[in-house]
């Protein structure tokens, strides 16, 4: 008995597996003997593939085939109905009636959007007020035409609740607001012009300059007049910590008093003896008093004292107190550098001081003569300006000697440091 053909399926390996299967078919016993038998296998899986793709097409162009006569008889019966039902011209002509430049849907269309069309006519006719356009029209014209229109309102200053109304009283406000400040600072000036509170005012214009002048150099200025200070008093009205890269340890100080002549009667005794408190009180190497005016003529408007000490007036444009400053910061540099001292002519540093100090004499009785006389001379005023500029070139005469021999020094002291290659 011959076995029966199985064909087993693997879904997971999508595989094939054909047992106890016999062909007996010349035609492919024919082609399979003309195969070497080691080829034979390979070959029989090729047929395989290529037959069943093959009957595969086959049968997809069967059903194929089949659909387009089924649909082709359909469509026959459908026409035969049609022509039957519809007439002549059959779904053509129905579809013509409606959807045709004469059909039902073209009139309709005219009947709504048409040059007299109810669409034109209830919807986007202006003149109709029932119509959207119209009432829009209306809405706009409240707003904006005529003096009970909306907008006219709102800008009516006179009204009261309008918004231009509130803005005009808010304005008004605003400015009565800026005339009472002003008042009230006018009348707070001459108040302080009058009591000791301009001393503080003072105090701020100093203030101000000194961070001025201590910027180029990087110093630090702190105001102190209102802290307790080494022996526990509040003299110092300023401290400048000096800064330079040369400075060994803790940098110096320098301490500023500044005092106003309008309700104290300053001496030159009672200065210095403010300025040694303050010396001691901010544990500073120098002291600065500068004053509001020249507290008399022995003193001037610059004067230098103990060695330690300057008393200076701030001036109209500060340039006394700036010369103070920077005469101030050039001795303690000195001081504090013995390879800076040696380097550098002292004779030098002390003859451009002098013609400072007397450019400064020579600048404020040109001034004082100028207050004596109703017109100002230009050839006066030159003068003032170039001995200023003078001045400000001499303090930068003496900062570039500074500089430069400060950095030969550096060059010596660093050779000195250098080992010994021996």
């Amino acid at each position: 008995m011959t076995a029966k053909s199985q064909i087993i399926l693997d879904r997971r390996t999508e595989s094939i597996c054909i047992k106890n299967l016999t062909v007996k078919d010349p035609e492919v016993f024919d082609v399979l003997s003309n195969q070497k038998e080691v080829e034979r296998p390979e070959f029989v899986k090729r047929a395989v593939k290529v037959g069943t793709i093959a009957l595969r097409d086959v049968v997809v162009a069967e059903k194929i085939d089949f659909v387009k006569r089924e649909f082709a008889l359909l469509c026959f019966e459908l026409e035969k109905i049609f022509k039957r039902e519809l007439g002549k011209e059959g779904m053509k002509g129905e579809l013509e009636k409606v959807f045709g430049d004469e059909g039902k849907l073209h009139s309709c269309l005219e009947k709504l959007f048409g040059k007299d069309g109810k669409l034109v006519r209830d919807i986007l006719d202006m003149n109709n007020k029932n119509s959207p356009i119209g009432q829009l029209r209306a809405t706009i014209e409240s707003y904006f035409v005529g003096k009970d229109s909306e907008i006219y309102n709102m800008l009516d200053p006179n009204s009261q609740d309008s918004p231009i109304s509130r803005l005009k009283q808010e304005l008004i406000n605003k400015l009565d607001a800026i005339e009472t400040t002003i008042e009230t600072y006018l009348t707070r000036k001459e108040i302080i012009s009058k009591t000791p509170q301009k001393g503080f005012d003072f105090e701020e214009v100093v203030e101000n300059f000194l961070l001025y002048l201590s910027k180029p150099f990087g110093d630090k200025v702190e105001r102190t007049g209102t802290e307790r200070g080494k022996l526990g008093n509040l003299k110092g009205d300023f401290v400048i910590t000096l800064h330079d890269p040369t400075f060994r340890g803790k940098p110096p100080r320098i301490v500023v008093e500044a005092k106003t002549t309008a309700n104290t009667r300053l001496t030159t005794k009672s200065l210095l003896g403010e300025l040694r408190d303050a010396i001691q009180n901010r544990e500073a190497s120098f002291a600065i008093a500068v004053t509001d005016t020249i507290i008399s003529e022995a003193i001037g408007c610059y004067y230098e004292v103990e060695g330690d000490k300057i008393i200076c007036s701030c001036g109209e444009n500060g340039l006394p107190l700036e010369v103070a400053y920077r005469i101030a910061r050039t001795y303690i540099i000195l001081r504090s550098q013995e390879a800076l001292k040696n380097a550098i002519d002292t004779s030098k540093i002390n003859a451009i001081v002098c013609r400072i100090s007397n450019d400064l004499s020579a600048v404020r009785g040109i001034k004082t003569e100028l207050t004596k006389i109703s017109t100002t001379s230009e050839k006066i005023a030159i003068e003032i300006n170039s001995l200023e500029r003078n001045i400000r070139l001499s303090l930068e005469e003496l900062q570039a000697i500074l500089s430069y021999d400060t950095k030969e020094t550096d060059k010596v002291e660093h050779k000195k440091r250098k080992p010994n290659p021996d």
